[in-house]
């Protein structure tokens, strides 16, 4: 008997849990579509708000510069006379260096290693070539050994599909489709205010090591201070 009744509280018992487990057509999981979500490392946000200060700051210039070689160009295509398009691309060349001679002397190495990269995005042409096309190869390998001084490379190109330059890509593309502010409005700098630039950061940096100075020296202040009071403590407590 008791066999019997075990029998069937276990067969009981077997029919609820299958009922309990018997999926409701309500209860079953809706799927949505939704647009893909991109997921970002912080060392991926990090360069990336990097880039977008520079970016912004350049990049009007890598336009500027694509305009005026487009110029160039047309303008020489009505030029038959090998030397004399040789005169105008020199004399060009020239206009447009010296428009923005004072503007690249004030970049910072990373900057204009980014400037370089997005003239090449916008023209299809190194500096390099730039130079090679218009003021000659040997000026240009002159341009490019003067350059590595500074731990530059006139040779340098844009590749959108890899490492760093792909984020410049995306940094771009968020500009273009409205994502970030931007003016593309150039300023050009010249000689005389380039000069008060630079004694204004020169007076800058003087204040910040004076004051960095007086800082370290009240610190070692306070340090000599410390140790006095503990060895009073040490000996109070001998």
């Amino acid at each position: 008997m008791k066999y019997h009744i075990l029998i069937g509280l276990l067969s009981l018992t077997t029919c609820l849990f299958a009922q309990e487990n018997i999926p409701h057509p309500d209860d079953s999981l809706k799927e949505y579509e939704s647009a893909a979500v991109s997921v970002y490392t912080d060392d991926y946000l990090k360069k990336y708000n990097r880039f977008k200060r520079i970016i912004v700051k350049v990049y009007p210039y890598a336009l500027h510069a694509a305009d005026v070689i487009d110029e160039i160009d047309q303008n020489a295509e009505s030029i038959n006379r090998r030397r004399k398009k040789n005169k105008f691309y020199r004399q060009s060349y020239y206009d447009l260096k010296e428009e923005f001679k004072y503007f690249i002397l004030d970049l910072y190495t990373s900057e204009g290693q980014m400037l370089m990269k997005l003239i090449h995005r916008e023209t299809g042409m190194t500096v390099y070539d730039i130079s090679n096309k218009y003021r000659g190869r040997q000026k240009a390998e002159m341009f490019n050994l003067m350059a590595k001084i500074w731990d530059q490379d006139l040779h340098v190109k844009f590749e959108p599909d890899y490492g760093d330059d792909k984020i410049t890509e995306t940094v771009i593309q968020d500009i273009q489709s409205g994502l970030i502010e931007f003016n593309d409005e150039i300023v050009t700098i010249d000689k005389l205010a380039y000069k008060e630039k630079k004694a204004d950061a020169k007076k800058a940096r003087k204040k910040a090591k004076k004051r960095r100075k007086v800082y370290l020296k009240k610190k070692k202040k306070r340090e000599r201070e410390k140790k006095k009071q503990e060895a009073k403590r040490k000996v109070r407590t001998f």
